[in-house]
């Protein structure tokens, strides 16, 4: 075998590997929101990086739109996982939309700002 086709094998592997751990995040994804969705209305923001870092943020409401329940996956790999976001519990979604400006990383801001924009579409 050549070093061409070699190389062609390594590569569509490589493609192959990098579907299925894009589809066990998918899962992860699928697992967290179902998990979620028993606390309360489920809103949820995104910022994709293209070349940077990405973020999704989800935040679960009670009955005042106060956020019971708050996760973030940040990162620019299929290896990142959801991790709480206690800093955004037990504030109403008033109070995160005047804290986004105070928020330092550009990805979770933008993502946060998408999810609120989803409750005033309520």
């Amino acid at each position: 075998m050549d070093n061409i086709s070699k190389a062609m094998i390594f590569i569509f592997a490589m493609w192959i590997l990098q579907g299925l751990f894009a589809y066990i995040q998918m899962r992860h994804f699928d697992n967290v929101i179902k998990d979620m969705k028993k606390e309360g209305k489920i809103l949820v923001g995104q910022e994709k990086g293209k070349f940077s870092v990405g973020s999704i943020v989800i935040l679960v409401l009670d009955n005042n739109d106060r956020v019971v329940a708050a996760k973030e996956m940040k990162g620019i790999t299929v290896f990142n996982r959801f991790k709480n976001k206690n800093e955004f519990i037990n504030k109403s979604i008033v109070e995160l939309k005047e804290d986004i400006s105070n928020i330092k990383n550009k990805a979770t801001r933008k993502a946060l700002k998408t999810a609120i924009n989803q409750w005033t579409s309520i």
